[in-house]
C-alpha cells in the first residue's frame, strides 16, 4: 500500500484521506501524489474544481406549441405551479402542460408530485401499481423509462428494448455476474447503463452493456460507491441510476 510522509508523519494514504488535515477524499489524494505534488499541499490544498463555475446549456421545456427554457416556463402565468413542482412531475413521466397547470393541494401535495396516476384499461393506477399489475410485462423500472420517453401506456407495458431494437416478446437478453470492479468501469466507461432497482428485500444491480442486461455483484457495487467511483444522477424511490464520476472514470482508464 502506498505511504505518504507529511507534517513529521508517515501514513498510508487511506490513512492520510482519514486524517482531519486532509482536505480531499482519497482518490484526489492519490492522483496528486502520483503527479508528484508536495506532501503537504496534495492533503491540505483544496480541490480547485469547487471554485469553477461550468456554463451548462439551459433545459429546455416544449409545451403548447412552444418552447422556453425552466425560467422562461417559471415566469409564464398559465403555469399554476411552482419550479420544483412541475420539474419533479416531468421527471416522473408528467407531460409538460399537465405539470404545469393541475394544481397541488396542501394536504396531498407530496402525493400529487411523487405519485402521479396513469389511464389504461378504464383504470387510474401510479407507475408501481401498474408496474404490480398482471397486464404489465415489464420491470417497475423498465416502464418508468418508457413513459418518460412519451411512449403510450399500453406499449410501455410491452416495450423491453431500447428505441430502434425490434420489439420483442421474450425476456431480455441476461449476461454474466460482474464482479471486477475494473470490468465494471471500463463497461460504464463504454456506454454501459448502471440501475438499481429495490423494493421491499429485494434489491437488483443491472449493468446494460451492448443491450444485455449483466448482474452486479453486490459487494462490487458497494465498493465502487464507497470509492466514489459512481454517483447517483436519477432516482425514484425504487430506481436509481449511477454514472461514472471523474475518479471512476479515470480509474477506467
Amino acid at each position: 500500500m502506498p505511504s505518504l510522509e507529511a507534517f513529521g508523519e508517515r501514513k498510508l494514504l487511506l490513512e492520510w484521506s482519514r486524517d482531519p488535515r486532509c482536505v480531499v477524499k482519497y482518490g484526489k489524494l492519490v492522483q496528486r501524489v502520483n503527479a508528484g505534488w508536495d506532501a503537504e499541499k496534495a492533503l491540505t490544498q483544496s480541490d480547485e474544481r469547487k471554485d469553477r463555475t461550468y456554463a451548462k446549456p439551459p433545459v429546455i421545456i416544449e409545451a403548447f406549441g412552444e418552447s422556453k427554457t425552466v425560467t422562461e416556463w417559471r415566469d409564464d402565468p398559465r403555469v399554476q405551479t411552482k419550479m420544483n413542482v412541475f420539474l419533479r412531475r416531468i421527471q416522473h413521466g408528467w407531460s409538460p402542460e399537465s405539470a404545469f397547470t393541475t394544481p397541488v393541494s396542501k394536504a396531498a401535495s407530496r402525493q400529487d408530485v411523487s405519485s402521479p396516476k396513469y389511464e389504461a384499461f378504464d383504470e387510474s393506477k401510479t407507475l408501481k401499481e401498474w408496474a404490480q399489475d398482471d397486464r404489465c410485462q415489464v420491470s417497475e423500472m423498465t416502464l418508468r423509462k418508457n413513459i418518460q420517453s412519451g411512449m403510450p401506456i399500453a406499449e410501455a407495458f410491452q416495450f423491453r428494448r431500447r428505441p430502434g431494437r425490434t420489439l420483442g416478446v421474450g425476456k431480455e437478453d441476461v449476461g454474466r455476474e460482474v464482479d471486477d470492479l475494473r470490468s465494471i468501469l471500463k463497461m460504464m466507461a463504454s456506454g454501459g447503463e448502471l440501475w438499481v432497482y429495490s423494493t421491499g428485500e429485494t434489491r437488483r444491480i443491472s449493468l446494460i452493456y451492448n443491450d444485455v442486461r449483466n448482474v452486479v455483484d453486490a459487494e462490487a457495487f458497494e465498493e465502487i460507491l464507497s470509492k466514489n467511483f459512481i454517483s447517483a444522477t436519477f432516482e425514484t424511490d425504487t430506481v436509481r441510476n449511477y454514472e461514472l464520476t471523474d475518479i471512476g472514470a479515470q480509474e477506467a482508464k
